[in-house]
């Protein structure tokens, strides 16, 4: 019970990064998409199937050790380097990094 609760507390964060990761992923697709017109629709499905599950791999572990550590010391010190360091605490930059 106390490793389901702390994991739902720690939730919303996850639901953030992954957003603020997506977001990202979504913009560069657009970004691309001058050069992407030029493939088919089954050469686009696949460079939007390989982004999103590069996203997928590279945000796992990071998604499995914080929801692991969910309710001690060393969690709180991820969701707040997580936080920090992809500024979700923040208002989305207007600027293209």
């Amino acid at each position: 019970f106390r490793v389901e609760r702390f994991a739902r507390e720690v939730a919303p964060l996850v639901t953030s990064l992954r957003d603020h990761v997506e977001d990202l992923r979504e913009s560069e697709i657009q970004r691309a998409a001058a050069r992407l017109e030029t493939l088919d629709p089954a050469a686009r499905e696949v460079v939007e199937q390989i982004t999103r599950g590069f996203v997928n791999k590279l945000l796992h572990e990071p998604t499995v050790r914080l929801k692991d550590a969910s309710g001690s010391a060393l969690g709180e010190l991820y969701a707040d380097a997580i936080a920090a360091l992809f500024a979700l605490d923040e208002p989305p930059s207007s600027s293209n990094e």
